[in-house]
């Protein structure tokens, strides 16, 4: 009990510190479940759901009723949901995967009671805040005294690029989702193994592989893209979009792997990796170049790790 209070307040003084902390407070705020998952691994998943009722209560009346939503709501379930699969030793992959659904789940849920509560949809307001946001940059330019036809097309493009966001939205929230429980994976990771917890992790990133149904995936997307452009279906063009963008996101993640396994094979230079790699993260034509060589890696099978698990 006295574990689980310590925990709570450790809790509540983040999300203290992310209400008054405009630099720090979001990086604080997306650390808020790790007391959560910290209590959780030791004393059960009960505990973690009395903290988290309990911490919402106080944050409620320290703060505002709805900081203690938006911060219950948007990370309690992941706490308690990787507490609960750190406790039972599931793989890093079944944790990842748990955590994942929570957050979106809690996501899903943030947007539905802000929707409830303002009577505005978030994504028409999000859509607003982008337009805006054109017209502010616009007016940057012409003041920088550049023509109006050249205005014209920067605005198209900047449209263009507004209209393909609103389309992989949903994509976005799942790569969020992933990121948000990927770092309190880690994060509360280092600190059970502190306290002399002993936490599954993930393989070394050069022997990281995805399953081979990860390339059919991508392909359908690609041809759900063509249909829904060329047959003006839009609903499925935009599922195309989302499903093509996060097997992308999972290819880049491949090919690197790959990279980080040959760079290790060949024993390349320091100098020669870190060049390679900048110009992966900076330029679209050797990250296109990298998706491509993680899905051709998944077909192939070139390091032969899946070929070694299937080995008895």
């Amino acid at each position: 009990m006295v574990e689980g209070g310590l925990l709570a307040a450790i809790a509540i003084i983040f999300a203290i510190i992310s209400a008054y902390l405009p630099v720090i407070g979001p990086f604080v705020n997306l650390l808020w479940p790790v007391p959560i998952i910290l209590l959780g691994v030791r004393h059960g998943y009960k505990w973690s759901i009395m903290a988290t009722v309990v911490a919402g209560v106080i944050i409620a009346m320290l703060l505002h009723p709805l900081q203690a939503v938006s911060v219950v709501v948007g990370f309690g379930l992941i706490g308690i949901v990787l507490g609960y699969a750190f406790r039972m030793e599931l793989t890093p992959a079944k944790t990842m995967l748990w955590g994942t659904i929570a957050s979106l789940i809690s996501k899903a849920a943030l947007l539905a009671i802000g929707a409830a509560i303002t009577g505005v949809n978030p994504f028409n307001m999000q859509g607003e805040v982008m337009t805006q946001a054109i017209e502010q940059g616009l007016e940057v330019y012409r003041n920088l005294g550049i023509a109006e036809q050249e205005l014209v097309k920067i605005k198209e493009s900047m449209q263009t690029m507004i209209d393909l966001l609103k389309v992989i939205l949903p994509a976005g929230f799942i790569m969020a989702s992933v990121v948000d429980t990927f770092l309190n994976f880690v994060i509360a990771k280092a600190v059970l193994k502190k306290l002399g917890h002993t936490i599954p992790d993930f393989p070394v990133f050069k022997n990281w592989t995805l399953p081979g149904y990860i390339v059919y995936f991508f392909a359908l997307a690609l041809v759900m893209i063509y249909w829904g452009k060329s047959r003006e279906l839009n609903m499925l063009y935009n599922i195309g979009m989302n499903v093509q963008v996060m097997a992308s996101m999972l290819l880049f993640v491949q090919g690197l792997a790959l990279f980080y396994y040959i760079v290790d094979k060949y024993n390349l230079s320091r100098a020669v990796k870190g060049i390679i790699l900048f110009l992966i993260l900076t330029n679209g034509l050797f990250s296109q170049i990298i998706i491509f060589v993680g899905a051709a890696e998944t077909i192939v099978d070139y390091r032969r790790l899946r070929a070694a698990r299937k080995t008895p």
